[in-house]
């Protein structure tokens, strides 16, 4: 009998086509539906949260799929804690949705396909089985392809459904790769389920000394690539600026509920492997992410986009999440409480940020260009205050609850320092994640002020005003969360990973990232709660052309790898196809005609075979005779 947490993620699955087909007739219906299952959804997680909240003991039930693979569902503490956030603030987006899409002629279509994505990535979360993992991992970027080309008839929307498809491809053709290296080295070493995320994550120690670590290492590294493009770590965010062509809903839930948390998820659920194979493994998450953070807020700070300046920030704090995992090594499994906290306050908030955005765009036409704004705090209080919440939230000023989960993040990295003194390297992650804090600062005011303060700079902008307060409810209920969540901080911690070492740092270690955190807010306060913005001229600035052109890696990717690599390559490889099937075509007709002499032999006339027989004897008998001459 199948356990009721299967429907957590079969819910929304069942309910996609369902919504699709019923919104033909009624559009509303094709909301309704889609919310309807992704509250259900939350109503079991919360009562699986409720079951296992005081045992250990998870909730595991699987099935055999095919020769050692099992599939099923795989339900702990890490689990649970990410199918609630999905579940929750993927209802929250779907709901405001409702509103954003309400003059979309194809909504039933979007509703289908949002609630096929929040299944997919509930389903991901609960599969008990790295090769059921890959199938939903797939699903999920199957579903974001189709919703950043939802408006396809956009050219900017359809190429970056493309970009976003192809760049993810590369990061899951690691991961799968990773996969058929791990299976193949456990399946001949005897393992009845190689690939069952349960004895993986409990037998990593023994896995670690029957393959080596070397072999976990590389397993790890290729895992890394996957989580790299899902989650759009250097150098495989390219895709995610693009993305925001996609409704703001979509965006919502890309950044805030699912694509982006996958490869976090991924890196978590397996940590224990990265704790027992090679630094190595481990290192590279951690310098990865955190220079992940600081990499993207530079560019943060020069794009005037507002939801690219939100894609940014994405990059940033999913780098502080990777970098947290990345500790393992030094800190243990706690690492895991400290990345996940961050990654669902993130979830809260970045989901505020973009459905107060979406509401502007809605309201100024999807004009996105935030130095056309201005001026609309009067015009749209509720709206601009519910957005400076999440600004204040992403700029983790006290007390919020970022202020918590990712200062906490930035403690740990120092400590990481002190406890690895002997490397001198060790002490970059705590500058990238400083650095990056101030970044962080720097980018979210420039964008919240340009868009709320001083006089509207747009037509568009003077005749804004807030939607209807119901509209609204969502949002609130997220901003509230933005400000209330620190009160959990340690509770959060012990829930998943029970007996969390408590972070100490010095004092004015302590303080720093929020003292970066005031710095950034004097300097935007300077520049653009005043005029003076308009009057300065960067063009010429060489390090401002450097973020404005995103370090030029776009113009690599493309120019140089896409065209000057990959085409030659594609068009070598065609050549020498189009020649093998010319020349396996030219012996086909070789023995077609040889075939074709065959059957004139065989025409039924016992005198034309008495002929061949005779002249066949006659060769014989000379070529016996010739060879016995010899």
């Amino acid at each position: 009998m199948l356990n009721y947490a299967w429907f957590i993620f079969l819910t929304p699955i069942i309910f996609a086509p369902i919504s699709v087909i019923a919104g033909k007739r009624s559009k509303v219906t094709a909301g309704i539906l889609a919310s309807l299952s992704i509250f259900i959804s939350l109503i079991l997680s919360i009562i699986v949260w409720l079951n296992i909240r005081g045992t250990s003991t998870p909730i595991y039930q699987t099935y055999n799929w095919f020769d050692n693979i099992n599939a099923g569902i795989y339900v702990d503490h890490l689990a649970v804690v990410m199918v609630l956030m999905v579940s929750f603030v993927s209802l929250m987006i779907h709901l405001f949705a409702m509103y954003y899409m309400k003059d979309d002629p194809r909504k039933n279509t979007y509703f289908g396909e949002t609630a096929l994505f929040t299944g997919g990535m509930l389903g991901l979360i609960l599969a008990s089985n790295l090769l059921e993992f890959f199938l939903f991992w797939e699903l999920v970027g199957l579903c974001s392809y189709l919703l950043i080309g939802f408006w396809f008839f956009k050219p900017n929307a359809a190429s970056a459904a493309k970009k976003a498809f192809i760049v993810t491809r590369v990061g899951d053709l690691l991961f799968i790769i990773g996969l058929a290296v791990l299976y193949s080295l456990l399946t001949v070493r005897g393992v009845s389920s190689p690939l069952s995320i349960p004895y993986l994550i409990n037998n990593a120690h023994t896995i670690a000394t029957e393959i080596g670590a070397q072999n976990l290492t590389i397993i790890g590294l290729l895992f890394l690539g996957g989580a790299a493009g899902k989650s759009a770590q250097f150098p495989l965010h390219v895709w995610i600026p693009d993305a925001m062509e996609g409704p703001t809903t979509v965006s919502a839930l890309i950044h805030a509920a699912t694509m982006v948390t996958a490869g976090v998820y991924l890196i978590a659920r397996v940590l224990p492997l990265y704790a027992n194979a090679t630094p190595l493994a481990a290192e590279s998450v951690l310098y990865i992410g955190a220079f992940t953070a600081l990499f993207a807020g530079t560019i943060g700070i020069v794009v005037n986009d507002l939801k690219r300046i939100l894609a940014y920030s994405t990059i940033s704090q999913i780098g502080y999440m990777m970098a947290a995992l990345g500790m393992v090594s030094t800190f243990g499994e706690s690492v895991i409480g400290y990345s996940i906290y961050h990654l669902v306050v993130h979830a809260v908030f970045k989901a505020l940020l973009f459905m107060s955005a979406g509401v502007i765009l809605l309201t100024l036409m999807e004009l996105r260009d935030v130095k056309k704004m201005g001026g609309l705090w009067k015009r749209m209080p509720v709206t601009i205050s519910l957005m400076f919440i999440g600004s204040i939230t992403l700029a983790a000023i006290p007390p919020t609850a970022a202020f918590f989960s990712k200062d906490t993040i930035i403690d740990v990295a120092y400590n990481y320092f002190i406890m690895n003194g002997s490397n001198v390297y060790s002490i970059l992650p705590w500058i990238f994640l400083v650095i990056g804090a101030l970044m962080t600062a720097l980018y979210t005011f420039r964008m919240f002020f340009l868009v709320a303060l001083g006089k509207p700079r747009s037509k568009l902008a003077e005749e804004a005003k807030d939607p209807p307060m119901v509209v609204l409810i969502p949002l609130m209920i997220l901003a509230f969360l933005s400000l209330t969540l620190g009160l959990i901080q340690y509770r959060f911690y012990d829930f998943i990973v029970p007996d969390t070492t408590r972070v100490v740092v010095p004092l004015f270690i302590e303080y720093t990232p929020l003292t970066m955190v005031v710095i950034g807010v004097l300097i935007t306060i300077g520049l653009y709660a005043t005029t003076r913005w308009q009057r300065m001229n960067y063009d010429r600035n060489p390090v401002y052309r450097l973020l404005k052109a995103k370090y030029f890696l776009d113009a690599l990717f493309t120019r140089v790898i896409a065209e000057r690599v990959i085409l030659p390559l594609s068009s070598g490889v065609s050549r020498l196809e189009k020649g093998f099937s010319i020349s396996i075509e030219g012996t086909g007709k070789v023995a077609m005609g040889f075939g074709g002499v065959l059957r004139r032999i065989e025409n039924g006339v016992v005198e034309y075979y008495f002929v061949f027989l005779i002249a066949g004897v006659a060769i014989l008998m000379l070529l016996l005779e010739l060879l016995g001459g010899i």
